[in-house]
């Protein structure tokens, strides 16, 4: 009896112990699980602040440079003019040039500080405006007014950015995106959108000074780095509102019909428990008729 009595109290402590390194590991689960979803949540918000940074720089697809200096500056100057116009207010905050070419006057101080918000001030826009050609977009630098004029008409974004994946390497932050065609949506499969995958990748880098984001390179993407993000992360698209048109059968019609149905097959039997009809109900009346008939006749002709 005493030995056991030992076990027993040997037994005490060891749970305990047990106890606290499972409740030491819960913890770390939960804590792992936190930290997780926190980072995740953080690299969702990281993509969709770096599309909508991207996407005047990518609509057009403009051609890829290692460096600024070697970038097309018409290019750059057009995704910069129409960053201007990206916003609510558009066109509309701009007047009319009265000049002998009509579009829109957007002034350069404007064009230059949307430039300077999306490229950095490598380039000096300010000294290149008489000598950029921007006439392939209809566009022109009027010098006495510091301005351009753009045409009237609007335009179509060709690209639509979707970022893969984020790496940060010093001040640079270096991006996989996913260039999605503007009539992607247009491909139905079974009366639903599917979901549009993009037409290429580019790695496209950012560079990080006195506190701004620029873009300094836009260069072919590595496929199987790109490969690899693919897997490890799941892309949320945001799909284009359909209005799906309403099957569901009212109530009120509902019950109607289930009454009317009820009522219908609902059969009447006769005292032998066999289902009658209207056609059984006639014939059995045309053979009364008949045996009353009978009846009276017989009646008659024995005079009671």
């Amino acid at each position: 009896m005493a030995k056991r009595r030992k076990k027993n109290r040997a037994a005490l402590p060891v749970g305990i112990i047990v106890i606290i390194f499972a409740l030491i590991g819960l913890i770390a689960v939960i804590g792992a699980t936190v930290r997780f979803i926190k980072a995740k949540a953080d690299d969702t918000a990281a993509k969709a602040r770096y599309e909508e940074m991207l996407k005047p720089v990518v609509m057009f697809d403009p051609d890829p440079f290692d460096d600024l200096t070697q970038a097309n500056k018409s290019q750059l100057l057009y995704s910069a003019i129409w960053s201007l116009l990206s916003d609510e207010a558009g066109m509309s905050k701009y007047p009319y040039s009265q000049g002998e070419t009509i579009g829109i006057l957007v002034p350069q101080a404007d064009i230059e500080k949307a430039f300077t918000g999306l490229y950095g001030n490598e380039i000096d826009l300010a000294s290149l405006h008489s000598s950029i050609d921007m006439s392939g977009y209809d566009i022109t630098y009027d010098a006495a007014q510091k301005s351009y004029i753009l045409p009237i008409t609007g335009v179509e974004a060709i690209y639509t950015p979707q970022v893969i994946g984020i790496d940060k390497q010093g001040t640079s932050v270096i991006l996989n995106v996913g260039y999605i065609a503007n009539k992607a949506w247009a491909d139905i499969n079974g009366g639903e959108y599917t979901s549009p995958e993009p037409d290429k990748y580019m790695k496209i880098t950012l560079r990080e000074r006195n506190g701004d984001i620029y873009v300094a390179s836009i260069q072919a993407a590595d496929n199987q780095e790109i490969a690899k993000q693919l897997k490890s992360t799941t892309q949320v698209v945001t799909e284009p509102t359909t209005i799906k048109e309403d099957t569901t059968v009212p109530e009120e019609i509902t019950d109607e019909v289930t009454d009317e149905s009820e009522s219908e097959t609902e059969l009447q039997t006769d005292e032998y428990g066999n289902p009658v009809t209207e056609e059984s109900t006639e014939n059995s009346s045309d053979i009364t008729n008949e045996s009353s008939t009978d009846t009276e006749t017989t009646t008659s002709y024995y005079g009671f």
